[in-house]
């Protein structure tokens, strides 16, 4: 990658703790698991940038540098999780093709809904599956979910905050997972 961007410490990132199970599933072992978050953070978060938004826009030596490492550990890194499928490597630049799965909108909604534990690691671990199947169930359920009257709270800080029978129930999301898949003839 030939683009010249200077290591990035600054700013943050969204991350669900289900991307642990890349792990504990030996998709990725523990340095592998680093280097892909380390080269996450180094992708273009700015929606505006439409040519780098969702690439990696630091080379391989300029990160290796910033972070006292070797060059050929990342580059070995990076080639291992292209070859894994959680990286896509496409005109000498490297994206990450579960983008939005770092993004707090997307994050957000994914929490809000509840999906289940496995379903996450299922889109981490099979960051192919298209952000519109997802999208698209997620708006399913919002239309769904129940209004309230009002915005105002009648809960004092003491009360019990945990989700009523009313929410959406993380199977519905599943199932519409599911449905999609199935619509669309995906391998989500």
């Amino acid at each position: 990658m030939k683009i010249g961007y200077k290591t990035n410490f600054s700013g943050y990132m969204h991350i669900l703790r289900a991307i642990q199970l890349l792990i504990k599933d030996k998709t990725l072992n523990f340095t592998q698991f680093g280097v892909y978050i380390c080269l996450v953070a180094q992708a273009d978060f700015e929606k505006r940038h439409k040519r780098t938004y969702g690439i990696i826009i630091r080379d391989d030596k300029e990160i290796a540098g910033e972070l006292n490492c070797d060059y050929t550990t990342i580059h070995k890194h990076r080639k291992a999780l292209i070859k894994k499928g959680l990286l896509i490597e496409k005109d000498g630049l490297t994206s990450v093709p579960n983008f939005h799965l770092f993004e707090h909108p997307f994050v957000w909604k994914l929490v809000k809904y509840k999906l289940p534990i496995e379903k996450l690691h299922y889109l981490f671990a099979n960051p192919q599956v298209s952000i519109d199947i997802v999208q698209s169930t997620i708006a399913e359920l919002q239309e769904k979910q129940p209004q309230n009257a009002t915005n105002s709270s009648n809960l004092s800080s003491n009360d019990n905050l945990s989700s009523s029978q009313e929410d959406i129930n993380s199977d519905e999301i599943a199932e519409g997972i599911e449905k999609q898949k199935e619509e669309k003839g995906s391998s989500l």
